[in-house]
């Protein structure tokens, strides 16, 4: 028995549902009443009991299937382009992002531009180089703390007297 994949079947479904109100440069959960999310949702979980949609595992226990389809249906109105009005999905939270405030802002400034243009691919290069200065940054850091825990480690008593004067010129830069 061949099977649809979940993507499909969120986009069959809305697309039923909405009929000739169905518009791809309109986003669909603007258009959809709670209601009809129940349909779409109820729809996809016999879908996915009966095994006619993709699930990944074999699925028996309908109150999982139904936490997972709630999500699911979710996030493909919210990402798939053919859903969401034809915008490029950007996550509100980038991990780094959230917390350094040029991604933060690039991020924004980005979702003003279409995918394609020039802007876009501006900003998309910015948003990289960014993220690459700022992995290196932590690397080096993270390098400095381990190099400072590895010189902690070491019993000054232990080495001979000829070395001791070069673990003292390593104190000597670590403090600095």
């Amino acid at each position: 028995m061949s099977t649809v994949s979940q993507k499909e079947s969120v986009i069959n479904e809305v697309k039923a549902i909405l009929g000739s109100s169905f518009n791809s440069g309109a986003p669909a959960r603007d258009l959809l009443t709670d209601d009809q999310l129940k349909v779409i949702r109820t729809n996809i979980i016999s879908g996915i009991l009966n095994g006619t949609i993709d699930f990944g595992k074999e699925a028996f226990d309908e109150k999982e299937v139904s936490k997972y389809v709630s999500g699911m249906v979710s996030n493909y109105l919210r990402k798939s382009k053919e859903l969401n009005g034809g915008l490029l999905y950007v996550p509100q939270s980038t991990g780094r992002g959230s917390r350094d405030p040029q991604i933060s802002e690039l991020n924004k400034l980005l979702k003003t531009y279409s995918e394609g243009s020039e802007e876009f691919a501006q900003i998309i290069i910015a948003i990289e180089a960014r993220k690459t200065a700022l992995n290196a940054e932590k690397t080096s850091v993270v390098k400095e703390k381990k190099k400072s825990k590895e010189f902690e480690s070491i019993n000054m008593d232990a080495l001979p007297e000829n070395l001791k004067s070069l673990a003292s010129n390593l104190v000597n830069q670590i403090s600095k």
